[in-house]
């Protein structure tokens, strides 16, 4: 099972589907995603912020913008990618 799955509620879609790159940092496509929630264009600010160990403010911003509850689906989290890689799991 993916690990999304083990959270879901039954026949909870998402708002927006993410996918990553491996090579890419996480802070990186979580500020990505706060961006596009916020409907900013850049993260880089976002990004540094989470960097600098700032979640909790971050967060309150979401909040303060009522798109806390916006449902992303990111791609490393929500396909089983060791059932066909790995041939299971």
């Amino acid at each position: 099972r993916a690990y999304a799955q083990l959270f879901s509620t039954a026949g909870a879609l998402p708002d927006c589907m993410v996918t990553h790159s491996w090579s890419g940092l996480f802070v990186h496509l979580v500020a990505a995603v706060v961006a596009h929630a916020l409907g900013e264009e850049a993260c880089g600010g976002i990004a540094d912020e989470l960097a600098a160990g700032h979640a909790r403010e971050v967060l309150k911003v979401l909040r303060q913008h009522q798109v806390h509850s916006t449902r992303y689906w990111i791609c490393c989290f929500c396909v089983n990618q060791h059932a066909s890689i790995c041939g299971g799991f």
